[in-house]
Order: structure tokens, then C-alpha cells, then sequence
């Protein structure tokens, strides 16, 4: 009697390859949940890296540098203009992009009331503006709308977060009262008012110096302590609403 050459039989290649598809699909989203962590963190060491950049070329060329953000519907292609900012799923895309003042000087003049009427009056599509590399976009990313209001260490004696200062709605991208009075759109040369594929109502700017602000409609040129930008992973337009109780201080 000939012995039986070795190998799988059909049968058993089969129970095999079964096996390893039901391992697939109880794995799979464990894989999936690393990869959207993984974006999320790359987009975030993009934006630190777009901004730290900015702050770099004001102080090497002693002007002012502007860097917006924005987030639209990520349901829309790309190469759309304009890319759509309002409606019910303006989420999931957030595009980044610098500019520079080309004479030195910051374009407005502070104020406690009205400020950034010059801006708009004198923006003549961008042309006192010049771009500071390319726009950055970044998928499946969202911006938190939080409101964290006052906060010190003695209040959160057990918190575990950074924050050490006073914070406040202008100072948080995310929140509403953010909207900067320096806008600008892209690519340069548009209008504020039509033309353009993102405009962008958050902006931080940084001064020859290197100092950071935001500069809202009635702050002057307060310098905030903290400056926040919070984001959340997304899944396209999708993503889960904070509770209602969401605490700060874990």
C-alpha cells in the first residue's frame, strides 16, 4: 500500500481558507479602528508642522503670516469651487493654508470696536497677500465645537489636562466667536465674496515677533494664553456628537 502524499486536500484547504475568513472579518474592524486613529493623528502632526512653519517665516522675514483653516462638506469632490462650508453636512474636510502680508505690515489696525474694517476694505483680492506654500487638506477630520469656558488647577486638582490658563470661545477654533477678522480666500486672487474654491473665517496670525493671535471683532490684540484647536476623527460627513455632559477634566 502506496502512503499518502502529503499536503491538504481540497477539503481541508478549504476549512482553511473559511477559517481565515471568518478571522478577517473579526479583526477587520479592529484594523480599521488603527488606520483611523493613524489618519487622525497624521492630519494632526500636518497642522503642527503648517503651523509652526508659519511662525518660523514670520520671525525669519519680519512679517506677518496668516494661517487659515476651514472645514467643508467631504462629500463634495475636492476640485470643486467653491467647496461647501453651510448646510446640513458641512463636515469631515478641513484645508489649511498661509499666507503673508508682502510689505511687512499686518494690513489692520487694532481696535476694541469694529476691527478688521480696514482689512476688508483694503483686501483688493489678495493682493497685498502672498501664498506660503500649498493648501493642505486632510480627510475624515472635524472640528470640535467646545465651550470650556474659565478653568484653573485648583478648581481640577485631579484633571490630567494641560491646560493651565484661562481659555475662552475666541480662542478656540472650534467654537463660533473664533470668526477672525482677517479672512482670506484661496487660491489668492479672488474676492471675499464669491469666486474662490475655501475661504477662510479662522485664522491665526503671527506677528514679526512670533506671537500668536486671533483677532475677533472686539478683541484688540489681546494675546490668549491658550490657543485650542480640537478635532475629532470623522467617518465622511459622520461623527459622534459630544454628550451632553461632556467633562474636561479627565
Amino acid at each position: 500500500q502506496r502512503e499518502r502524499p502529503g499536503g491538504f486536500t481540497l477539503l481541508e484547504l478549504l476549512i482553511v481558507i473559511g477559517l481565515i475568513a471568518i478571522l478577517l472579518v473579526l479583526v477587520g474592524p479592529a484594523f480599521t479602528t488603527m488606520k483611523s486613529g493613524s489618519d487622525v493623528t497624521s492630519a494632526i502632526y500636518g497642522v503642527k508642522g503648517v503651523l509652526e512653519n508659519a511662525r518660523a517665516y514670520a520671525k525669519a522675514n519680519h512679517t506677518y503670516v496668516f494661517v487659515g483653516l476651514a472645514e467643508v462638506d467631504s462629500s463634495i469632490d475636492s476640485s470643486v469651487s467653491p467647496q461647501i462650508s453651510t448646510g446640513d453636512t458641512p463636515y469631515g474636510r478641513v484645508a489649511v493654508a498661509v499666507v503673508a502680508s508682502k510689505d511687512g505690515t499686518s494690513q489692520y489696525q487694532y481696535a476694541t470696536t469694529d476691527q478688521g474694517t480696514d482689512w476688508k476694505a483694503n483686501y483688493g483680492n489678495g493682493a497685498h497677500l502672498i501664498a506660503v506654500g500649498k493648501l493642505q487638506t486632510y480627510e475624515n477630520l472635524h472640528f470640535v465645537p467646545v465651550d470650556f469656558g474659565s478653568w484653573s488647577p485648583g478648581a481640577h486638582p485631579n484633571s490630567k489636562m494641560a491646560r493651565y490658563q484661562p481659555t475662552g470661545p475666541p480662542y478656540i477654533l472650534g467654537n463660533a466667536a473664533s470668526t477672525s477678522v482677517t479672512p482670506f480666500t484661496w487660491p489668492l486672487g479672488s474676492p471675499l465674496e464669491s469666486g474662490y474654491q475655501y475661504r477662510f473665517d479662522r485664522v491665526i496670525n503671527f506677528d514679526p515677533t512670533g506671537i500668536a493671535r486671533i483677532s475677533t471683532a472686539n478683541n484688540g490684540d489681546a494675546i490668549g494664553h491658550v490657543i485650542e484647536i480640537d478635532f475629532q476623527p470623522s467617518h465622511g460627513t459622520l461623527f459622534e456628537s459630544l454628550p451632553d455632559n461632556f467633562n474636561q477634566d479627565v
